[in-house]
């Protein structure tokens, strides 16, 4: 299917529009929202400035600006970004602040910033060229030795995935239309250009948990993104317990990452 940046942004306009202010408006697994959101949080610090990029309705920022001394919010969806500014206000946070901007296009922001979040954005880019274009305006957004943090969703892990539900008998789980996933392979090979990978964060038990355990226990229902499974899986994947065990079935991944 052949699609462009217009219809993207039409298709996250809609979701602001259905979801405003609601943290589904991004990922419609909340729990697995909550856990890129700690994760991520987790690494930053008191003294941070931070720009978060494809940050949507600010859903993600709000709690991350508990943390820092700053958050800039940058989405390229005009709607999500007018309910960001809903939410901000409505938190009456003094730290925040929510603007459009493309991830292809941070040139004002450039090193300007200790930290850069960017959560499942560069997959609702059209080609690697971009996704690769966008990796270079995110480096530039730092300030020498600042901290890239960025979750995307990788082909190998994912299929690794799909993998694993063929031989529990499932169905394979289909991309959604307007997401294009990265090759690990080659996305480490261009973090490398510019960054230090300090760090590589997997969701691997919750994923193993929730899209092949869950699913064999409710067959024929359908599983629910917050049913009582998925929870478990988040207090499994807090622990630490099973950490990198289920590494390769981790669709997303946190990398965690300094500028040279």
């Amino acid at each position: 299917m052949s699609y462009n940046q217009n219809e993207i942004a039409r298709y996250w306009d809609g979701k602001a529009e259905q979801l405003r202010t609601d943290p589904s408006a991004t990922m419609k697994d909340v729990i697995l929202r909550s856990l890129e959101i700690e994760a991520i949080g987790a690494r930053l610090n008191g003294d941070d400035e931070l720009l978060d990029v494809g940050g949507g309705n600010a859903f993600a920022a709000l709690q991350w600006a508990e943390v820092c001394k700053s958050v800039k919010v940058v989405d390229f969806s005009e709607k999500m970004v007018e309910f960001g500014t809903e939410a901000i206000l409505a938190s009456g946070r003094d730290n925040v602040q929510t603007e459009v901007a493309s991830v292809l296009d941070l040139r004002p922001y450039a090193g300007r910033y200790s930290a850069v979040s960017c959560v499942r954005c560069l997959i609702n880019l059209t080609s690697e060229t971009d996704q690769f274009a966008a990796i270079d305006q995110l480096t530039a957004a730092l300030r020498p030795g600042g901290r890239l943090l960025l979750i995307e969703g990788l082909e190998e892990t994912f299929t690794a995935m799909n993998e694993a539900r063929k031989k529990a008998q499932l169905p394979e789980i289909q991309l959604d239309w307007h997401n294009r996933l990265l090759s690990q392979s080659r996305l480490e090979a261009k973090l490398a250009e510019c960054l230090t990978i300090d760090e590589r964060v997997d969701f691997g038990e919750y994923y193993f948990l929730t899209r092949i355990v869950h699913p064999l226990l409710v067959a024929p229902q359908e599983p629910a993104f917050e049913g009582r499974c998925n929870l478990v899986a988040k207090n499994v994947w807090r622990s630490g317990l099973a950490r990198g065990l289920f590494a390769s079935m981790s669709t997303l991944m946190l990398y965690v990452c300094s500028k040279i």
